[in-house]
């Protein structure tokens, strides 16, 4: 996807034939998953090399992050200093791995010719959820009574206001056991109606790394029935 753009003089040569040979300049930008999902517009201030009169050495670039993508940070590439402003909301789409281009907004290499300044969008590490496609996944450590006898626990999603998902368990679970949450993912990048991906829920028992005495072993035999004693 371009985005920049405006009106680009070329010198010398076939129009084609130079602009198949414009340096890139690659950027890696960390992106949050409240970002990616919220969505978010980004001003950049760029500071750049130029060669033709009038051409200004600063400018501002507005870089749109569908929810599913934010520039986290300040990024510095040789010669080239951006500084990261949130502006606002915007519509839902990226992914990380998206590639975002300004034609011709870098350094100038040549008069009328200039680098092409490439923001690859990387997906940081979330403390609570794991991108999947369009997917979340939330894993919960429960203890092993809990398991048995039910729980409550209290999911905070990515929604900028704070929004509580509360599961409710009541039946056993496991290490294999799994909860499937429809529409509570990642907004779909293509969906005209603000589909979502499922949130996808696991759950690891933390069974006790002792052993137990006797008593213990007497009240859970009584209270689940079956099993010999040693």
């Amino acid at each position: 996807m371009l985005f920049g753009g405006g009106s680009r003089a070329y010198h010398g040569g076939s129009k084609r034939h130079r602009r198949s040979h414009v340096p890139e300049r690659c950027c890696a930008v960390p992106c949050t998953l409240e970002d990616m999902y919220r969505g978010r517009v980004r001003k950049m201030k760029i500071t750049r090399k130029s060669l033709t009169p009038g051409r200004p050495t600063e400018k501002i670039l507005e870089v749109p992050i569908k929810p599913g993508k934010s520039l986290y940070r300040l990024l510095q590439c040789v010669h080239l200093i951006l500084i990261l402003y949130i502006i606002c909301l915007y519509m839902l789409g990226f992914k990380a791995g998206t590639r975002i281009t300004y034609s011709g907004e870098g350094d100038e290499v040549e008069p009328g010719l200039a680098e092409n300044i490439v923001f690859v969008l990387r997906e940081v590490k979330h403390d609570r959820f794991v991108r999947e496609g369009d997917d979340l996944h939330y894993e919960i450590t429960v203890s092993i009574s809990d398991s048995l006898c039910g729980f409550t626990h209290d999911i905070v999603m990515l929604d900028e206001q704070e929004r509580i998902k509360r599961l409710k368990k009541r039946v056993p679970v496991t290490n294999k056991s799994t909860q499937v949450i429809a529409g509570e993912g990642m907004p779909i990048s293509k969906s005209k109606t603000g589909e979502k991906g499922d949130l996808i829920v696991s759950f690891v028992v933390d069974f006790p790394d002792y052993e137990l005495n006797d008593d213990q072993k007497e009240h859970i035999r009584a209270a689940l029935g079956g099993g010999k004693k040693e």
